[in-house]
């Protein structure tokens, strides 16, 4: 503590005073804020002490310890209450440290012998507002101004930000643009076709990136098996193709549709195009129909009927054989199917052909001998029964070939066959008795006017002595007719050498007009 507060201090406790402000003086704002505080707890004595501007040091002295004289003890207490000074107040009450030490007039109090006129000759201060309400005002007005008055800083930040805002959204359209520029006429990043990544190809390069894709599902081996056989194929063979060139126009189409934000969006954030598209593959029907038809026309058997063999003079049977054929509407579809699943595997479609005769046609079979003039009957291929016959005369030959029975007779009429030639003098008709050239049975051929017949000029067996029928004896003849039935087959053929019969006056007319 210097001395001139000690001074005060002392003299203040011996003056009795109430009150003493000890105020520093503040520069600026805080020294008006000061000058308000104090003007304010001493209203009176800002209004009543004379100005002392111009007055002298002594003067000054002399006010300090009457002052101190009136408030002893007072020193420290105002301070006390007072701990912040405003110091907007101290500015607007300059010079509040002389008022306040003029508080009491020197002159009149101090008996230093102050003129009083050198006190009446300072102007009063004007007078200050230096309520507690006025300082409150004060203050809002000051912080309201400076919440709501933005300082350099503030707009310099403002002003970067909307720089920034500025170089970012030419930022994100050059970019946008140069994305634009880099896939002009290519497809944008993420585009799938097949699995395969095909942004930021061109059309040609997507195509052939594609066609490898699906190219093992063209080359693939696909095999259509029937029992024990195979045949193989590809679907390119059958002339499958695939779609890539309509996916890769989808996918560019796409691209080209993009709006300029989806393609900020992309460049900015990262996304993709979202296009995914599978591959079709295409197996034309015809293929497929044209690969079935050519296993069919090596395939196809058409089915064996049995048949009787001659050829060698003897009969053999030769069996019959069934049949296949390809069903090839459901074999196309069933190929169809294993390209369309992804199998490798189709099963054939075969229709088995049944004979229209078998070997049980052929059960029976008699075979006629001209020239060694012999019939055998056979049975299962084998030869069972055999009797002499007598068959037609060089110039009546009994015909060659295959036939059948077609009707068993018994005790058959005979019909004139030839009434116009060599039976011109025979009658229309001979009933059955023993007269009847045709004896007691008769087995007709499929051949006209020929069949197998009894007879009484048994002289006649073993030789060529007929007009074509085959004649028997008449207990043969029975016997053949009890052994077969109507449809038997009967194989003619010459075998040996003719032995013609030339008639004589010893043989009866009507035998030799039955034949």
């Amino acid at each position: 503590m210097d001395e001139f507060t000690r001074d005060q201090e002392i003299a203040g406790r011996d003056a009795g005073a109430d009150e003493i402000f000890e105020i520093p003086i503040p520069l600026g704002e805080e020294a008006e804020r000061g000058a308000a505080a104090w003007g304010a707890t001493q209203p009176q004595a800002a209004a009543e002490a004379p100005s002392d501007e111009g007055a002298p040091a002594e003067l000054f002295a002399a006010a300090d310890e009457d002052a101190s004289a009136e408030a002893p003890g007072a020193h420290e207490d105002p301070v006390a209450e007072a701990p912040a000074v405003d110091e907007d107040a101290v500015a607007e009450a300059p010079g509040a440290d002389e008022d306040a030490r003029a508080e009491a007039p020197i002159g009149e109090e101090s008996g230093s012998g102050v003129p009083a006129a050198a006190a009446a000759a300072a102007p009063p201060p004007p007078p200050i507002d230096l309520s507690p309400a006025s300082e409150l005002a004060d203050r809002d007005i000051v912080s309201a101004h400076r919440r709501f008055r933005p300082g350099r800083k503030a707009l310099a930040a403002v002003g970067i930000l909307m720089l920034l805002g500025v170089l970012g959204v030419a930022g994100v359209a050059y970019a946008t643009y140069d994305l634009s520029r880099d896939h002009e006429g290519r497809i944008l990043p993420g585009a799938k076709i097949a699995g395969v990544d095909v942004g930021g190809m061109d059309r040609e390069e997507a195509i052939a990136a594609v066609r490898a894709a699906v190219r093992p599902a063209l080359t693939r081996e696909v095999t259509v098996t029937w029992e024990d056989r195979t045949w193989s194929t590809t679907p390119k063979e059958m002339g499958a193709k695939s779609d890539a060139r309509a996916a890769v126009e989808a996918a560019l189409a796409a691209s080209g549709d993009a709006t300029f934000v989806d393609k900020a969006r992309m460049r900015v954030l990262g996304e993709r195009l979202d296009f995914r598209r599978a591959v079709a593959i295409r197996y034309p029907y015809k293929g497929t129909k044209g690969f079935i038809a050519g296993i069919a026309s090596s395939f196809d058997r058409e089915a064996q009927d049995a048949s009787i063999d001659y050829s060698s003079g003897w009969v053999e049977i030769v069996d019959s054989r069934r049949g296949r054929e390809v069903r090839q509407a459901p074999s196309v579809a069933a190929l169809r199917e294993a390209l369309v699943s992804g199998t490798d595997e189709a099963e054939l479609e075969v229709r088995a052909v049944e004979p229209e005769v078998t070997a049980d046609a052929f059960r029976q079979v008699l075979l006629v001998h001209i020239g060694d003039n012999k019939l055998y009957l056979y049975e299962d291929g084998e030869i069972v029964r055999e009797w002499k016959v007598a068959t037609g005369q060089p110039e009546y030959m009994t015909p060659s070939g295959l036939f059948e029975v077609t009707e068993k007779r018994y005790l058959p009429t005979w019909v004139n066959p030839a009434p116009t030639t060599w039976g011109a003098s025979m009658p229309a008709s001979i009933p059955p008795g023993p007269g009847n050239p045709l004896g007691l049975r008769a087995i007709n051929w499929s051949a006209p006017a020929i069949r197998f017949h009894g007879t009484s000029a048994t002289y006649s067996l073993g030789y060529n002595a007929s007009h074509g029928c085959v004649r028997m004896s008449n207990d043969d003849v029975i016997e053949l007719y009890d052994l077969i039935e109507v449809g038997t087959p009967i194989v003619s053929i010459v075998h040996g050498s003719l032995k013609p019969l030339y008639s004589s006056s010893s043989a009866p007319i009507a035998e030799q007009s039955a034949q």
